[in-house]
């Protein structure tokens, strides 16, 4: 299949004052929250050019477990065939293109619910009522197709590109750098459940200038936040692995955002006191955030479904042992509750800032010292949107 080559509708020349090369980095342009013809760009030029994370491996344990997940236009089925490997298919049956399945759940085979079309967990097709005796169908030739996947520290990752170096060379250094954390043991109190919104999915770019800010009376009350707390020179920065991060460097140990100040479940055996005086911010470009925190790890995840409208949903990550306690579930559901104020304040501002997008007064403000963060990611962003337009 070849997709067509997509220009930039912006000139390209208009991305440099939002680099780290201008002088006073600016952010944006407001049209690439919102253009159509921006967004088509953009999605073959990150999207469909690049590695992007779906979800993590351990929320379907069990061999016939599957979730639906959608990434822009391309509907995908993620499925355990066996108990050590995973499929990601297109969810579009190849005879007229009905979807397949929908939300999550446990199969033994996909079978098209308008005319049975029956599909075995590698995509295969074993079964179309009408043709088993037309001799003009060879049903062997006919598949769903695969989507490229590779499984990193339990997060699965995927690409359309098929020349793109595995994603494990990509985040080599970064799995040497969180081996304490264990990342591929930790475990999802419930599997990832991704909201519809209606906002562009740049919008969760990452940073936390606006935590003294926007989050001073929730986030800052249980873990201070004055920016000289906020490391944005993090060890864990590779920019040009796609890796952009900073660290809140807490006062005490094992200090976390609860209304205690203090981490609820025990520690995560094995970590350094560093490890243990922080948590660690890293967005793996461009749709993931590695929250490493004394006592779990948390990630958040987001996906496009057009020019004002994405997915997003957070999950928390546990040892099993952590998970096993009896007072677990009573510990977990104060802890949201006392971050669900957080989450709040934050969807709130997505939202005003997309409506802010729209407004003929749209800015392309100037960046400060604080959000080197979003200096990095653009820089990631525009270097991606350069080489795709200059394939």
């Amino acid at each position: 299949m070849t997709i067509q080559r997509i220009s930039c509708p912006i000139p390209l020349s208009e991305f440099d004052a939002s680099t780290a090369r201008s002088p006073s980095p600016v952010s944006l342009p407001p049209a690439t929250f919102k253009d159509a013809d921006f967004y088509t760009f953009e999605f073959e030029a990150i999207w469909g050019s690049e590695w992007f994370c779906i979800g993590r491996a351990t929320d379907i344990p069990n061999a016939g477990d599957y979730y639906n997940v959608t990434v822009g236009h391309e509907p995908l089925v993620v499925v355990r065939r066996t108990e050590s490997e995973i499929s990601v298919l297109s969810n579009v049956c190849q005879h007229r293109g009905m979807l397949l399945t929908e939300g999550r759940g446990n199969l033994r085979r996909l079978r098209c619910p308008m005319h049975s079309w029956v599909y075995d967990l590698s995509g295969r097709l074993i079964g179309a009522p009408g043709l088993t005796d037309d001799p003009s169908f060879d049903r062997s030739t006919v598949c769903l197709p695969q989507i490229r996947s590779e499984i990193w520290q339990g997060f699965i990752f995927v690409t359309f590109n098929k020349d793109l170096p595995p994603i494990s060379g990509r985040l080599s250094r970064l799995e040497e750098q969180l081996a304490n954390f264990r990342l591929a043991e930790l475990r999802a109190h419930t599997p990832l459940e991704l909201e519809q919104y209606a906002w562009n999915w740049k919008m969760y770019s990452d940073e936390c200038y606006h935590c003294t800010h926007l989050h001073a009376k929730s986030f800052g009350a249980m873990f201070p936040v004055p920016q000289s707390a906020v490391d944005e020179e993090s060890e864990y920065n590779d920019l040009e692995k796609g890796i952009i991060a900073y660290n809140l460097v807490g006062t005490t140990l094992d200090a976390v955002p609860t209304r205690t100040g203090k981490a609820l479940h025990p520690i995560l055996p094995g970590l350094t006191e560093a490890e243990r005086s922080r948590l660690g911010y890293i967005t793996v470009a461009p749709n993931l955030l590695i929250v490493t925190m004394p006592d779990k790890v948390k990630y958040f995840l987001w996906l496009p479904n057009g020019p004002m409208a994405s997915s997003f949903g957070v999950s928390w990550l546990f040892p099993q042992s952590t998970l096993d306690m009896p007072t677990f579930e009573e510990t977990f559901k104060m802890e949201r509750e006392d971050l669900y104020p957080v989450m709040v304040e934050d969807v709130e501002a997505w939202g005003k800032y997309q409506a802010g997008m729209l407004s003929r007064f749209a800015p392309r403000g100037h960046l400060t010292s604080h959000e080197q963060v979003m200096v990095r990611l653009q820089d990631w962003l525009i270097g991606r949107y350069r080489a795709y337009a200059g394939r």
